[in-house]
């Protein structure tokens, strides 16, 4: 009995390690499934875009226009890495004026830089932006160009099929150069002055008391030097510029009437073709060629005046107050002629009036 005991008492033991050293399948660790392999980049369409723009305006290798768009053109091709090619055009060589914004608006592959009254058929408030006698000064401006009225405006040239990139390649203030002593509106009655082809210019040269003759700039030297005009209403780096214009006139009446400015265009149908990425480094290098013209020009113009004046050039004073006055019909012909509004006027002298306040 007690070795039968002895025997079962063993067996039981067995038994018992048995099941301790077994461990349940369902506690087993799972077998690790085999790590996906990670998905492919996906190529960027961008990548295979590639656009050729032709880019056109007026200006002389002289200009600060010019040379802004030069600049423009090679920093656009540079930085897209050629995938936007822009091929520059000045001196009148393709379409300017309203047929180069006419381009833009039938959607060619197509850049301009023109003033800005030139899409006032489009959206009239577009010339009421540069109204005559409205800035003194590039701050000015500048602080009209960033305001939601200036935004609202390039958002209604956008619907026209009109993509505005920049709106500051300004060159300075528009004034009369003559060889006449003009001091009041009265002085320029009965003589016949170059105007450009902005159908505002020449109704503002119109009120400051002069006949407007649009032509050309080029037109404008023979035109001058055979007695045709008296001169022309222009900026300082034009006197300076292309054809040595100062050896045909000497004088100028600083009515500074227009901010002589231009807005970059590019057509919209065009524009919505371009990736995205390629619309940031277009609207950075527009942006910074604009200011880039506007600095240089500014800090150039001191220089300019002191050779102009070497060369016989002298500057005279106006009555600003009775040059403002006759202006003032040109706001009613914008309105009458484009369909702007007087509200629109106010809320651009609001804007004027209020950095002025914030600046004084």
């Amino acid at each position: 009995m007690k070795k039968f005991l002895a025997m079962l008492l063993a067996l039981m033991m067995v038994l018992s390690l048995c099941a301790c050293g077994s461990k349940p399948a369902a506690e087993a660790p799972a077998a690790e499934a085999p790590a996906a392999d990670a998905p492919a980049a996906e190529a960027d369409p961008a990548d295979d875009f590639y656009l050729e723009i032709k880019f056109s305006n007026v200006f002389q290798p002289t200009e600060w226009n010019y040379k802004a768009s030069e600049k423009l053109a090679q920093m656009i091709t540079e930085k897209t890495e050629g995938h936007i090619s822009v091929t520059y055009y000045g001196q009148n060589e393709l379409d300017c004026y309203g047929d180069s914004v006419t381009r833009a608006v039938n959607g060619e592959n197509w850049m301009g830089l023109e003033e800005p009254s030139l899409f006032a058929d489009y959206v009239g408030d577009a010339a009421m932006v540069i109204a005559p006698m409205l800035y003194s000064s590039n701050a000015e401006y500048n602080y009209v160009m960033d305001s939601d009225f200036v935004a609202n405006l390039i958002d209604e040239l956008a619907a026209q099929g009109i993509h505005v990139l920049d709106t500051h390649y300004s060159f300075g203030f528009r004034s009369v150069v003559t060889n006449l002593n003009v001091t009041k509106p009265e002085d320029l009655n009965g003589h016949v002055l170059r105007a450009t082809s902005s159908a505002l210019f020449a109704k503002t040269l119109e009120c400051l008391g002069a006949t407007p003759s649009p032509m050309s700039f080029t037109e404008c030297l023979s035109a001058i030097s055979s007695g045709v005009v008296e001169g022309f209403e222009g900026s300082v780096s034009t006197l300076a510029g292309a054809g040595n214009p100062y050896e045909l006139v000497k004088n100028v009446a600083s009515t500074n009437h227009l901010i002589a400015t231009r807005w970059l265009f590019i057509s919209e149908d065009c524009w919505q073709t371009i990736p995205e990425k390629y619309q940031q480094i277009i609207e950075e290098c527009a942006y910074e060629c604009g200011m880039w013209e506007q600095t240089m020009c500014e800090e150039d113009e001191a220089t300019q005046i002191e050779f102009l004046k070497t060369q016989g050039v002298t500057w005279n004073d106006v009555d600003l107050d009775a040059f403002s006055a006759a202006c003032e019909p040109v706001i009613d012909w914008i309105v009458e002629e484009y369909g702007s509004s007087y509200e629109a006027y106010d809320q651009l002298t609001a804007l004027v009036a209020e950095f002025r306040a914030n600046n004084g």
